[in-house]
């Protein structure tokens, strides 16, 4: 969100732009950046998803939610299970994981109890298992990449990267 900020007034918050313009009135508990001309806003504990018109891009509304990254963004309608939606807001991961983080080109960090630990693995978008639940934080892609290049992965798992 270049150039628009955050502000608030009797603590609610709203969109304002560099000179000043009021974007988005403060009615919202909360804002977060969603991606581009896009924000999160909380009313009553729940969040949803808007333009800069204001306007909801559905009608679906959650208890938690992160900022986009790479078209996907992580998010919990119960806050205890966590999926991805892309930029309409419909799943594309069910949420039945705890926490996540897309990390790009279709590869998903997903959270997992492994014997009362928090571990997270490797998934795409078909939520098949690239990497087993083996980290104790959500790995870079960078990390992923690395590990993969120390096991000496065939060329086919490659190009599913």
């Amino acid at each position: 969100m270049e150039n628009i900020f955050v502000y608030s007034s009797e603590n609610f918050y709203g969109l304002i732009a560099y000179n000043f313009k009021t974007i988005i009135p403060p009615t919202y508990e909360e804002i977060l950046p969603a991606f581009t001309h896009h924000f999160w806003g909380c009313k009553n504990e729940k969040w949803k998803l808007h333009n800069f018109e204001n306007i909801e891009i559905n009608n679906k509304q959650f208890e938690e939610v992160e900022t986009f990254q790479n078209g996907y963004a992580c998010v919990s309608k119960n806050g205890k299970t966590f999926g991805f939606v892309d930029r309409n807001g419909n799943f594309k991961i069910p949420a039945h994981y705890l926490k996540g983080q897309h990390l790009g080109n279709c590869l998903f960090a997903v959270g997992k109890d492994i014997q009362g630990k928090l571990k997270y693995g490797i998934i795409d978008l078909k939520e098949e298992l690239i990497l087993p639940y083996l980290f104790d934080e959500i790995p870079t892609f960078t990390d992923v990449a690395l590990l993969l290049l120390k096991r000496r992965k065939p060329l086919r798992e490659w190009l599913r990267l």
